[in-house]
């Protein structure tokens, strides 16, 4: 599958048969994989954009070169098969060259996600020769007033998808569904096409501190209709993330284990601060030494992996339950504690 996005080279398939291979013959601990399959770093705290929708803490916080090259190594070693580059805005880190590269020459996958913010002619060549494998650039509206009702930086994002078009590197764009822009989802997406986009990932909106949860998180009505609209959209492919996991349970009518939400399961976030975290939108922060330990031993994610025993209703008796287990940041968000199932689910009522 990532072969043919265009995500990964051939050269790369190694990488992949190394993690099923080391998958086989090692332990995993209950309901994950035995390593992280992706590690989510987050480079720098520092953006010089102000969105509404932005749910980081603003700092000058960004991680060392050298601490970085350590946290590489030691996700070669336990055959990691994607690190995921973010920030902040991580084409504002000074070292994110080399470290592009550093991840390739392991034989690893790299992705960027961005605002724009930043992106040059000159920066996006330097950036295909250290080697990176994908960009994804998050649009919230195929016109500036619909983007700015969430996200600042219209004109960045545009000029990145322009530079984009024509470069010969695999790239997408980051939607993050709301009720302020719904109902241009069809027009968004033509708009991406017209970039030569390839793909759209449709992202669930998370808790900020700069907005109020409830006005801006879609109701069941319409999460129905962007179901349909997805369902409708032609000549570009709709990824849908998986932590909009009740999304993904309507659309696939199916729900193979760790379909849904993968913190602690499939991935693990490094923070800016160098705390590892089971994902970016849970403020459940550790410190470890060393990458495996973390995986192996950290009581943040045995939480998440004791979901699927600990979860209440209505999503405990949902036929979803394994394969979907919610978003941890909308259960706290909507009032609930962690173990809260998902009441506004439209899959859990059904």
């Amino acid at each position: 599958r990532l072969l043919n996005l265009g995500i990964i080279h051939d050269g790369q398939e190694s990488a992949v048969s190394r993690a099923v291979d080391a998958a086989a013959s090692a332990k995993a601990p209950p309901h994950s994989f035995c390593a992280p399959e992706s590690l989510h770093i987050e480079l720098t705290a520092r953006c010089l954009l102000n969105c509404a929708q932005c749910y980081k803490a603003r700092s000058t916080a960004e991680l060392p070169f050298d601490f970085l090259l350590d946290v590489i190594k030691q996700a070669d070693e336990l055959n990691v098969f994607q690190i995921a580059l973010g920030g902040g805005e991580p084409l504002v880190y000074r070292d994110l060259l080399p470290v592009v590269h550093a991840i390739g020459k392991r034989g690893m996958a790299s992705s960027v996600t961005t605002s724009g913010f930043g992106l040059d002619r000159t920066l996006l060549e330097g950036l295909q020769r250290a080697g990176l494998n994908h960009l994804q650039v998050s649009l919230n509206g195929s016109r500036e007033e619909i983007h700015s009702r969430s996200r600042d930086g219209y004109e960045h994002a545009v000029n990145a998808l322009k530079l984009l078009k024509n470069a010969g590197i695999s790239y997408g764009v980051n939607w993050v569904a709301r009720t302020d822009n719904i109902d241009d989802f069809p027009e968004l997406v033509e708009t991406a096409k017209s970039f030569g986009v390839r793909n759209v990932n449709v992202l669930r909106f998370k808790p900020s501190s700069k907005e109020t949860f409830p006005e801006v998180d879609l109701p069941p009505v319409k999460l129905a209709s962007l179901e349909k609209m997805i369902r409708k959209t032609r000549g570009v492919s709709i990824k849908v993330d998986s932590a909009f996991s009740n999304l993904l349970c309507r659309l696939n009518k199916k729900t193979p284990l760790f379909s849904g939400c993968g913190a602690g399961r499939r991935f693990l976030a490094l923070d800016a601060e160098g705390y590892y975290r089971p994902c970016s939108h849970v403020d459940m922060r550790e410190r470890w030494s060393n990458l495996a330990d973390a995986w192996i031993h950290s009581p943040n994610l045995a939480l998440f992996r004791s979901l699927p025993q600990r979860i209440t209703e209505p999503c405990r008796s949902c036929e979803h339950l394994s394969g979907c287990l919610g978003c941890r940041s909308v259960a706290m968000a909507r009032g609930g504690d962690f173990f809260s199932g998902d009441e506004t689910c439209p899959s859990a009522k059904s």
